[in-house]
């Protein structure tokens, strides 16, 4: 059975993401594999994520991460902040990832889901009209896309309807989506110490990797929607 398996944001985390792959027993050829964006930053091995990433037919969309590092970059080296310099060596090489991450896709349509880093446009009927910030960074939605991350409003989730499962990653805050019809949340914090998510389409099948220990601090935020 060929099968298409969907894995949450990586963050650097290159041994969860090839225990990963050993747990859902990948079979090249076979499966097709796809990654939620988020695959750099935070943990400490971003450039063997994303070269493992180069000598594989994988699949995998721009999260918010990719985004911040494509600015990031444009800002001269000698003006760099103290937090920014620290988050230069985490990524190794910010200005060859960059040179990769460029070129990827804000989603990807598949026959039987539609795969997004955090989300989509309530309102918009076709994703080619989304606002790419909502794409790459909604949590919750206001009505107007102001403000993409507020507890007093819904998930963005409870307001939209579309005609494919969509898959997406980015609030690990929430964790797991795994019982709201039509949406999957693959995002389980494994950079913060938690694990690692990823599901099969065919299978109707979740699969967790445990991290082998937290990698970043978790920010303190705002309480997650408790309705959501």
């Amino acid at each position: 059975m060929k099968r298409s398996i969907f894995i949450g944001d990586i963050h650097g985390c290159y041994d969860e993401m090839m225990k990963m792959l050993d747990v859902v027993h990948y079979t090249p050829g076979d499966d097709s594999i796809y990654f939620t964006g988020d695959l750099i930053n935070k943990g400490p091995d971003s450039i063997k994520v994303v070269q493992e990433l180069l000598a594989n037919p994988f699949q995998y969309v721009m999260g918010n991460h990719e985004a911040w590092l494509l600015n990031f970059v444009k800002i001269p080296e000698n003006e760099w902040t103290e937090k920014q310099k620290r988050s230069a060596e985490i990524l190794g090489d910010p200005f060859w990832l960059a040179s990769i991450v460029k070129n990827w896709p804000l989603w990807i349509d598949t026959p039987q889901a539609l795969l997004v880093h955090a989300g989509i446009e309530p309102g918009k009927a076709k994703i080619e009209d989304m606002d790419p910030n909502v794409l790459l960074s909604v949590r919750t939605w206001d009505g107007k896309g102001e403000d993409l991350n507020n507890p007093e409003d819904p998930a963005w989730f409870e307001c939209v309807t579309w005609p494919k499962t969509v898959i997406f990653g980015h609030w690990a805050a929430k964790g797991l989506v795994d019982n709201v019809p039509g949406f999957i949340g693959l995002d389980s914090g494994c950079v913060y110490g938690k694990y690692l998510s990823a599901y099969c389409l065919e299978e109707r099948k979740f699969y967790s990797v445990p991290a082998a220990r937290p990698y970043s601090p978790i920010k303190k935020k705002k309480r997650v929607p408790t309705n959501a």
